[in-house]
């Protein structure tokens, strides 16, 4: 089988060998325990300079109160329901678009029934009624992106009417 000199050779093999795995497994382990260690933290001190230091004087404040013109509610109620309707147009619904302008069309009654209105006030109401029935008519026949840019058209004229 084996002689004696190929045994003593074989086992002196593994005894390097296993003095290597030992040296590296060594080193390793001393590498860790170098690197495990908790280090101690950094302090940093920050001067400051005494002139920027010292606070800014704070400027006075300014009041302003803007002038607004007075609200006027019916008029709102009515722009409120044609921009309802425009979103309704833009997702594509044509019915609840619909009963939008109908709410818009009372409010517009009312507005012009409350109370009394400057004559371009008043004509402008009429205007807005008339385009409120064009664009009925305009959905009805299922051009929902034409009654969509009239009715931006018509909710910018009825914020002129207010400002």
């Amino acid at each position: 089988m084996f002689s004696q000199r190929r045994i003593t050779n074989l086992s002196g093999k593994f005894s390097a060998h296993r003095r290597r795995t030992l040296a590296v497994c060594g080193l390793c382990a001393a590498l860790l325990i170098s690197c495990g260690r908790a280090r101690n933290p950094v302090v940093e001190t920050v001067t400051t300079d005494g002139v920027r230091a010292q606070a800014t004087p704070a400027a006075t404040p300014v009041i302003y109160a803007a002038q607004l013109p007075p609200r006027d509610e019916d008029i709102e109620a009515a722009g409120d329901s044609i921009a309802e309707a425009s979103v309704y147009l833009q997702k594509r619904q044509s019915a609840p678009a619909l009963r939008a302008l109908s709410q818009a069309r009372k409010a517009t009654h009312h507005a012009l029934n409350t109370r009394e209105r400057k004559d371009d006030q008043r004509k402008g109401l009429l205007s807005a009624l008339a385009e409120l029935e064009s664009v009925e008519r305009i959905i009805q026949h299922g051009a929902l992106s034409d009654a969509h840019r009239q009715l931006i058209k018509l909710d910018q004229t009825l914020d002129q009417l207010i400002y």
